[in-house]
């Protein structure tokens, strides 16, 4: 993918091979995952990492982080018609997306999410995932917490009733606007 005048890639987070150091997305938390959480978690198959590089260097420009859940189907606003009699439905939580500073603004959020939804569409298609469900990080105040939720609103993410800093897209949501199957990092 072109972006200014280099290709980015995105890559399975690979720690002996990524050069995580001088990453900064100027959100402490995010950073801290990345450099000092992320390997652990990973390696525990607790969460998988994807990174962005440019294409032949080990420098992160961007991660995100996803992993597997349930939802309590009485949460959403509209309970699914054929829920499962437990209550529960499959998801993809996204718990990390961040961009380092040096490239904020160029649309690279924006791949990693497209990332996340072909992602979601390989799981569903293989072992059934109903939605993909984040929490809007609180982190920086209230005017930084509203830009995240609209920037993920634009995407086609809805608040749950309950909760408004909780998120979902339905993986039919997901289809409808995405609906070419592209090849994903591996």
């Amino acid at each position: 993918m072109p972006i200014d005048d280099y290709e980015v890639e995105i890559r399975l987070f690979d720690p002996t091979q990524h050069e995580r150091a001088g990453f900064d997305c100027g959100e402490k938390r995010l950073n801290n995952f990345l450099k000092l959480t992320a390997k652990k978690q990973h390696r525990d198959d607790i969460t998988r990492v994807y990174v962005m590089l440019r294409s032949g260097q080990p420098q992160i420009l961007g991660y995100h982080s996803i992993n597997m859940g349930t939802i309590d189907a009485e949460k959403m606003s509209n309970l699914p018609r054929g829920a499962p009699a437990h209550g529960q439905l499959p998801c993809i939580f996204l718990s990390m997306v961040a961009i380092d500073v040096s490239v904020q603004g160029k649309g690279l959020g924006g791949i990693l999410l497209n990332h996340v939804f072909e992602k979601a569409k390989v799981v569903a298609n293989q072992v059934g995932c109903y939605a993909i469900v984040l929490d809007v990080m609180s982190d920086g105040g209230t005017e930084k917490f509203k830009r995240r939720k609209a920037w993920y609103n634009s995407f086609g993410f809805h608040s749950f009733p309950s909760n408004a800093s909780r998120m979902f897209i339905t993986l039919k949501e997901v289809r409808a606007i995405s609906p070419a199957e592209t090849e994903v990092a591996k």
